[in-house]
């Protein structure tokens, strides 16, 4: 992802509303784009995780040091506010546990590429789904999803690679065109 200006970025930190407007405006596409997978592509809960994200990161952006992209620092924030909404009592079945979550189903049914990308990232657990739409879809380099999740690079990874065995495991009729890891 190409990044704001750096101007723009310290303008910001120091309270320029417009500053903070243009990072808005910037940054909202990109983890709008995360977010609504995470949610189930529920719209209503995308939006909220989206402005909850940027309230938190107006209240913090001075903590901001610039040693990772802003967009990977925003992209923490917008992890972990999805990852605290998915813990609420009230959110449990938007948070599936891991295991057994993807089943094979008919697929006879003639469901186009969008409706099957539909379908498999419904059936992953919201961690799972962030990291297939961060890697395949917006290209995060695997040290920045560490940054992002806390997690080792290296187990993100293997993770990665394990849940794309699942998916074909799952979906073999189907033609998936995922990237190997």
């Amino acid at each position: 992802m190409q990044e704001i200006d750096a101007i723009t970025v310290k303008r910001a930190t120091k309270g320029d509303r417009r500053a903070f407007k243009a990072l808005y405006d910037w940054y909202a596409p990109f983890l709008w784009r995360v977010l609504f997978p995470m949610a189930k592509r529920d719209m209503t809960t995308a939006c909220d995780l989206v402005q909850e994200t940027f309230i938190k990161v107006y209240c913090s952006l001075h903590q901001f040091k610039g040693e990772s992209a802003l967009s990977t620092w925003l992209y923490r924030i917008a992890y972990t506010t999805a990852m605290a909404y998915a813990r609420k009592p009230r959110n449990r079945y938007w948070f599936q546990p891991c295991t057994d979550s993807i089943r094979a189903t008919d697929h006879t049914d003639g469901y186009d590429n969008r409706q099957l990308a539909d379908r498999i990232l419904a059936s992953l657990c919201a961690d799972d789904r962030f990291l297939l739409v961060a890697r395949e879809i917006d290209n995060i380099p695997f040290d920045d999803l560490a940054a992002i999740t806390g997690q080792n690079a290296g187990a993100l990874r293997t993770r990665l690679h394990r849940l794309k065995e699942t998916i074909r495991k799952s979906y073999p009729q189907e033609q998936l065109a995922m990237s190997e890891v």
